[in-house]
């Protein structure tokens, strides 16, 4: 029998746009109901352990999905809670506003306090930890840990409630469910980094997972083989959903001169290039990567909807016309090939 996981991919306010692929699959099929693992990076790791979190407590995942399509929408504001700042943060800011190059990332501090996301973490998965989860049920999320050790120095970091025998030190299970998600979504320059402190143990501060796979299926894949879960890649079908394709690059009239594009250039200040380009290309290219190399291995046992976005939609963009264009991307995915293949794959489940 196969492994069946669902994997969720890192975007900011575009994990509205990943409850609704989520919200119409699970109306077609019931598939939440019939994973056997949860991957997830960021934003795509907050709903990751939702799912996890909600299936290991009987919760209805269809109901739960739409609460979290609520939450990106109606709770923004408190999501993405604006940082208290110092009078020179406040000056740069406002300059910033003034240019319209506002409302992140952050250039002289982080751009949101973590205070808001956490408070919205804490109603879904409460006090509950990593050893809560049923046992049988996999989740794989994606962070960084920026200080593993004096040795090895920041890593790579993928928390699974699974028990990995040979890489102890991801045993994390005493962990708050909270603090993983908070962990993963601890995007720089957005939020700031997530110190993570369980059972005695200060396991150091972490950062987004998008870093290094925002699309976090080959991770999903590596702890299903890892823990024995599966036998191997020809035992695993994956779902892989995207926050969007962007329609954004940086084009050979942007650069003109390449010798003078700095960190100003490369995060949209004061270059056309997109506001925060250069976290929007380790984002976006890390993701595909991640779907490329998991193609190659599981080929038609791997679908991915990842529908294309009329207008680029930032990290923390949540004004009404961003909803808008991630609605149209949803119904415009809903009549292509790519759905009829997830559909007819997760009603096999």
């Amino acid at each position: 029998m196969a492994f069946k996981l669902v994997s969720c991919d890192g975007g900011g306010i575009r994990g509205y746009l990943t409850c609704l692929i989520l919200q119409s699959l699970q109306d077609e099929t019931q598939f939440l109901d019939k994973a056997d693992g949860f991957a997830g990076t960021s934003t795509g790791g907050l709903i990751a352990v939702a799912l996890a979190d909600g299936r290991s407590q009987g919760k209805d995942l269809g109901a739960l999905i739409r609460d979290l399509t609520v939450l990106y929408r109606d709770d923004a504001d408190r999501i993405f809670r604006e940082n208290e700042r110092t009078f020179l943060d406040k000056a740069v800011d406002e300059f910033l506003r003034k240019l319209k190059l506002g409302g992140g990332p952050g250039i002289t501090a982080a751009q949101y306090n973590s205070s808001g996301l956490a408070e919205i973490g804490q109603a879904l998965v409460g006090d509950r930890t990593l050893d809560s989860l049923d046992p049988e049920l996999v989740l794989a999320v994606n962070t960084v840990c920026l200080h593993r050790s004096d040795k090895v120095g920041w890593s790579p970091f993928t928390v699974t409630n699974q028990d990995l025998e040979h890489e102890n030190w991801l045993d994390m299970r005493a962990v708050k469910l909270l603090d993983v998600a908070m962990a993963s979504s601890a995007a720089p320059t957005y939020f700031p980094p997530h110190l993570i402190t369980a059972g005695g143990v200060d396991y150091g501060y972490f950062a987004d997972g998008g870093t290094f796979a925002n699309n976090p299926v080959m991770n999903g894949i590596n702890v299903a083989i890892a823990a024995e879960r599966a036998g191997g890649l020809d035992q695993i079908e994956a779902l892989s959903i995207g926050t969007g394709q962007q329609p954004t690059d940086i084009s050979e009239e942007m650069i003109k001169n390449p010798d003078d594009w700095g960190l100003l250039k490369w995060f949209g200040i004061t270059s056309n290039a997109t506001k925060g380009a250069l976290i929007e290309l380790l984002l976006t290219t890390s993701a595909e990567n991640q779907y490329w190399m998991a193609h190659l291995v599981l080929k038609d046992r791997l679908v991915r909807l990842n529908p294309p976005l009329p207008k680029v939609v930032g990290l923390a963009t949540h004004k009404p016309e961003s909803y808008d264009m991630m609605d149209m991307a949803f119904q415009a995915s809903k009549q292509t090939e790519h759905w009829e293949k997830a559909v007819n794959l997760l009603r096999k489940w």
